[in-house]
């Protein structure tokens, strides 16, 4: 479902509703829909295998997420967001200590500075330099670095090139489905 939150989308889940006892996988896009209308997917669509949420709220009021599925991926955007890697620094360093943010999977922020974010964004945390790690289908500068948190769960941060943007993603897995992208089997 694609940006499909205008008034023919309450006639669209009924009809899969009806046709569709169950879905094995559903990936929800939009901008701004009322909170309601995007419950109403979730209370009324059985989705059994992966449910990925890729919106902004108007109410940002927590959602009912069925139980029926074996996947769940929600991101949040820090879109038209500057923070400098001072800023990135005790983000990471908050993570690392379980602080905040212990469920977190994968952070993705542009980069205001590229030139200095080892020695700020890294600075007083302990890493190795670790292999490269593909990501979407960004440019990969340097390696990874390799960091610890408290309880021993490893993530790598990786810096990529987007075009003309450079973004640092901290993640702990970099899973990529090969079902999906059959060209990262070989990577």
């Amino acid at each position: 479902m694609n940006d499909f939150f205008n008034e023919e989308y309450w006639k669209l889940v009924d009809w899969i509703r009806s046709n569709c006892r169950e879905i094995p996988a559903l990936h929800v896009h939009g901008e701004y829909p009322p909170q309601g209308r995007l419950q109403y997917i979730l209370d009324n669509l059985k989705v059994t295998g992966s449910l990925k949420i890729f919106v902004k709220t108007i109410q940002r009021l927590p959602l009912r997420i069925p139980n029926t599925i074996n996947e769940l991926e929600i991101r949040f955007g820090f879109n038209d967001t500057s923070w400098t890697n001072r800023e990135i620094n005790l983000f990471y360093k908050s993570w690392i200590e379980m602080k905040s943010h212990q469920n977190l999977e994968s952070f993705e922020i542009n980069l205001t500075s590229r030139e200095d974010f080892v020695a700020v964004a890294l600075r007083g945390i302990p890493y190795q330099m670790g292999s490269p790690r593909h990501f979407r289908f960004n440019t990969l500068l340097d390696g990874s670095f390799e960091v610890t948190r408290k309880d021993g769960l490893t993530a790598s941060v990786c810096v990529y090139q987007d075009r003309s943007e450079f973004i640092a993603v901290l993640c702990t897995s970099f899973f990529v489905p090969t079902r999906f992208f059959p060209f990262y089997a070989n990577l």
